[in-house]
């Protein structure tokens, strides 16, 4: 008779050696957070309907983890699997590496995580191991110090549609990207990017609907062309990206023989950055979007957010944002700073000059040099007067020179 169990969980022991478990139906069997540190192969081949596993916030090692582990009942359609198995988590244990059969038992695997663990690079055992799972979909690899991904990684993902990268080294949007086609959500938080522009663009991930980036603390600018292979994108978090000072008009637009196209936004977040300026062609309809977060930026109430300011807020701004609209501040220029964008509807708000400088300034300071070269002007002449009559010696001076000057002066009143 079979011992019947949705969930079982060994969770939060003191387990450090996983020897082979007994005939039991269990769909769910959790071992985190304990100390394993070896686990007998076959382990799990008496596990009936067991669909998810959870090994992580172990002591697992690299060589320690081979594929004969996996090990399930025998089958005519596929050598020994475990058949049933589709969730693995291997999170946060002492992963260098994967032998590259690892996985050749887990013929339905369709999530995996392997996040924190410190892989560094993911070289050919690892990659291989990763690339035959052929149903995979939803790797997550976060926090695993990666500073590259192989080109070829997701060359046999064709069912991948979640990826989790946050957390790790990459300083440019990784190339591999561009065969996981089916993507339809990518998180990229606290990765080192500066720049991303069509020089360091997203491939064509037309499948791709959410992308996340929050945290990224190198990020400065999003530039033209930067996110506008994403065609089919409809939720955009770009968060707390504290050097974030710049996002390009065309960085969504997507130009084609027809015009520039962009994605159907949906949900747009850019909070908590240090924006300027909101550009108009950000978003081709404002009126489609469903969610707009924009507190908590460096708005800058002049005449290059005239848009944002007459027209976007008062039209969507509470449907949008609800209270939250009342949290627009305005950064600059000086006489608007601490001021609600919100009350500043119905005002023509003025440009700036290259500098930033305050033009009423800027005329005080016109007006001052204008009344000095006034006065200097006559000073000036008047004293040029004078030393042209001799009232001012230069060089050594004795009394011939004083003579020579009043006789000079006599002589002048004589020819009158």
């Amino acid at each position: 008779m079979n011992v019947t169990a949705r969930v079982v969980s060994f969770e939060h022991n003191s387990l450090v050696h996983v020897t082979p478990f007994p005939r039991i139906v269990v769909e769910k069997l959790i071992l985190r957070r304990n100390r394993i540190a070896r686990i007998d192969y076959h382990a799990f081949k008496e596990l009936v309907n067991l669909t998810e596993l959870d090994l992580s916030h172990n002591q697992l090692t690299s060589m320690q983890l081979q594929p004969h582990i996996f090990e399930g009942k025998f089958s005519p359609e596929a050598y020994e699997p475990l058949s049933n198995l589709q969730i693995l988590n291997l999170a946060n244990n002492d992963l260098h590496w994967l032998h590259q059969s690892l996985f050749e038992h887990l013929v339905s695997l369709t999530v995996l995580n392997l996040s924190g663990n410190p892989f560094g690079v993911f070289e050919y055992r690892t990659s291989i191991a990763i690339s035959s799972l052929s149903y995979l979909e939803d790797l997550d690899i976060s926090y695993c110090k990666l500073k590259e991904l192989p080109n070829s990684q997701f060359h046999n993902s064709k069912h991948l549609k979640k990826l989790n990268l946050t957390g790790n080294l990459l300083t440019v949007v990784p190339k591999a990207l561009e065969e996981a086609g089916s993507l339809e959500y990518l998180r990229l938080d606290a990765n080192p990017i500066r720049v991303i522009d069509r020089l360091n663009a997203f491939p064509n991930l037309s499948n791709l609907r959410e992308l996340r980036m929050h945290g990224m603390s190198n990020l400065t600018a999003i530039g033209n062309s930067g996110l506008s292979a994403l065609t089919g994108l409809e939720i955009l978090h770009v968060q707390n990206c504290e050097k974030l000072g710049k996002i390009d008009e065309y960085a969504l637009a997507h130009k084609t023989s027809e015009g520039m196209i962009w994605p159907p936004l949906k949900k747009l977040n850019l909070a908590s950055n240090a924006l300027r300026y909101l550009p108009m062609l950000l978003v081709s309809r404002w009126d489609k979007l469903e969610e707009l977060r924009l507190t908590n930026n460096q708005w800058s109430c002049d005449c290059g957010n005239q848009y944002l300011v007459r027209n976007i807020l008062p039209k969507f701004g509470k449907t949008l944002m609800g209270d939250e609209v009342d949290n627009l501040t305005c950064s600059a220029p000086p006489e608007h700073e601490g001021k609600k964008l919100a009350d500043l509807a119905d005002r023509h708000l003025r440009c700036l000059d290259l500098y930033n400088a305050r033009p009423e300034k800027d005329a005080a300071i016109l007006v001052g040099v204008l009344i000095g070269l006034l006065v200097a002007i006559p000073i000036g002449m008047a004293l040029f007067v004078f030393w042209r009559r001799g009232f001012f010696f230069c060089g050594s001076q004795g009394p011939a020179t004083f003579s020579r000057a009043f006789y000079k002066r006599a002589s002048n009143d004589d020819d009158i």
